[in-house]
């Protein structure tokens, strides 16, 4: 056991990441089940974008209860901060309510920096704060540690989705913020196998969270498609969205979002904002949008099972 197990009751520091659209109940209760942690994403479960706030609540309800028909193991639910104090998300309070109401004591809270009062009222009704800046620096992990964070995610430009805008290597960031922090530090981007999550754990990290490696899975609801374009795909070909911060799989899709973007095109003209990664990665439409993954997805040679793909890494950094 190390900090991360201890703090989340789990058997393996490995936690899957919350991903948008590409998380379920079925696939988070596999994580759970095979010894880490799940986590429900935005979206989870669904392949219709919700019409109002109620359905949106209905359907992260009825997925929340559905893992826990699935497992008996701790799962986490993504919980979105606020720009600010004075700022507010349309189903912020509406999220807050249903973890409350369901009774979900672990989440994975994002956002561009720390908001004293979220985490407050998380706090206070005990629930497990696992921190993750979407632009992670020595500075506003420190401020997660002050403000009560019960652990932290940092998040190297490795990573698939959004990356840090500072565009810091896992690598570099890690080692300077396991070196000033006592909170449990997790280790995201590129970590797709037990030889990279050996090496964060070496530069201190207490887990590993994990978003690519986790998509190329057999219980995960991406389509067949977007798991065969992650297997297929090697690192140098990923094309890097400047100004957006994110990456994608040269899939027809991609390769116009790249050319639009590249041309200066406003977002609403490019298929990644006008489709995110419902059409791509859920639906298996390569041509309707982008698939975001991180650029080890060059070394993921097949489909495993969740338990299969933890079983590697606890084997690997156990000798």
């Amino acid at each position: 056991m190390n900090k991360i197990t201890e703090l989340l009751n789990i058997e393996y520091p490995i936690i899957s990441a919350a991903m948008n659209w590409v998380t379920s109940a079925e696939f988070v209760a596999a994580v759970c089940n095979a010894g880490g942690m799940g986590v429900l994403g935005p979206n989870a479960g669904q392949k219709l974008h919700p019409t109002n706030l109620k359905e949106y609540a209905d359907n992260l309800r009825n997925e929340i209860r559905k893992v826990k028909q699935l497992t008996n193991k701790n799962f986490a639910v993504n919980y979105i901060f606020p720009l600010d104090d004075s700022g507010t998300l349309p189903f912020g309070s509406l999220l807050f309510d249903i973890i409350v109401e369901e009774e979900v004591k672990y989440v994975v809270a994002i956002g561009n920096q720390m908001v004293a009062s979220e985490m407050i009222k998380l706090k206070e009704q005990g629930i497990t704060v696992i921190y993750r800046p979407l632009n992670p620096t020595v500075h506003n992990i420190l401020e997660a540690e002050k403000h009560g964070a019960d652990a932290v995610i940092v998040t190297g430009s490795e990573a698939g989705g959004h990356f840090s805008q500072y565009n810091l290597s896992l690598f570099t960031l890690l080692p300077q913020i396991t070196a000033v922090v006592n909170l449990p530090v997790i280790a995201a981007g590129g970590i797709i196998d037990g030889r990279g999550a050996k090496a964060a754990f070496a530069m201190g990290a207490q887990g590993v969270y994990m978003g690519t490696r986790f998509i190329a899975t057999v219980e995960n609801p991406a389509s067949p498609a977007a798991k065969q374009a992650i297997i297929d795909v090697k690192s140098e070909e990923i094309l890097e969205l400047d100004g957006v911060y994110e990456r994608t799989i040269p899939t027809p899709g991609g390769k116009k979002a790249y050319q639009l973007i590249n041309e200066g095109k406003s977002l609403d003209a490019v298929p990644y904002h006008k489709n995110g990664y419902k059409e791509t990665l859920l639906l298996g439409n390569l041509d309707q949008g982008t698939i975001s993954v991180s650029p080890s997805a060059g070394g993921i040679q097949e489909i495993l099972t969740c338990q299969e793909v933890i079983d590697e890494i606890i084997n690997y950094i156990s000798y």
